[in-house]
């Protein structure tokens, strides 16, 4: 089965300056990732990435997404396979450490660089 990386897309971000007065401000990163498919589209899936994490006094969370294609229907199989547990996050991953990064840099914030993952630690 031939797969294909399509694109990533962010499906909701927020960036919220914390009061200072706040005891709410601890440096912290929560991360989580799972995959998606839909029941119009046979021969795509989504790894949707949830980061949440705070810098320089402000709180940022994202959903991110990205999309892959297959040249075939998927099926059961697929869903439960490494490729999806395991590849397509680690292919993905990158472009969500990217943007992190870009985003908190032009935002005015310390550019954040988030750790790299070993996605067979995850199956």
């Amino acid at each position: 089965m031939n797969i294909t990386f399509i694109d990533t897309k962010v499906l909701q971000l927020n960036l919220i300056k914390i009061p200072e007065e706040s005891e709410e401000v601890t440096d912290n990163l929560d991360f989580s990732f799972s995959p998606a498919f839909s029941e119009l589209k046979l021969d795509e899936f989504l790894i949707i990435f949830k980061l949440s994490l705070t810098v320089d006094s402000s709180r940022l969370s994202i959903e991110y997404a990205a999309r892959f294609s297959v040249d075939g229907e998927i099926d059961n199989e697929f869903k439960e396979s490494h490729f999806v547990k395991i590849n397509a996050p680690a292919i993905a991953y990158p472009f969500l450490r990217a943007y992190i990064s870009n985003l908190t840099l032009n935002s005015g914030l310390s550019p954040v660089v988030l750790p790299t993952v070993n996605f067979t630690k995850f199956s």
